[in-house]
């Protein structure tokens, strides 16, 4: 985790990983739980640094949440108009 909020925020290079495939992996992942996961993670920012640093992770953090959401469950076969009767 490190090495990634490093890369995301440092642009460091350091996170060399595929966040999607480590998604994946994750039992019982559901797009709900982006949710809770991106509260907590307010949370924490807010208590380890200021209000702008905070919104600027939340900004990368919010944006992340939506990539991985798509990655993960959309599918675009589910949003296809229905014909006319």
């Amino acid at each position: 985790m490190r090495d990634f909020w490093s890369s995301i925020m440092l642009t460091s290079g350091r996170y060399h990983g595929n966040p999607v495939a480590a998604h994946r992996r994750l039992a019982g992942l559901t797009p709900e739980l982006f949710e809770r996961w991106l509260s907590l993670f307010a949370e924490t920012c807010g208590e380890l640094f200021d209000a702008a640093l905070t919104a600027s992770f939340m900004d990368k953090a919010k944006r992340i949440a939506t990539s991985l959401q798509i990655a993960l469950f959309y599918r675009p076969e589910h949003d296809c108009p229905r014909s006319a009767p």
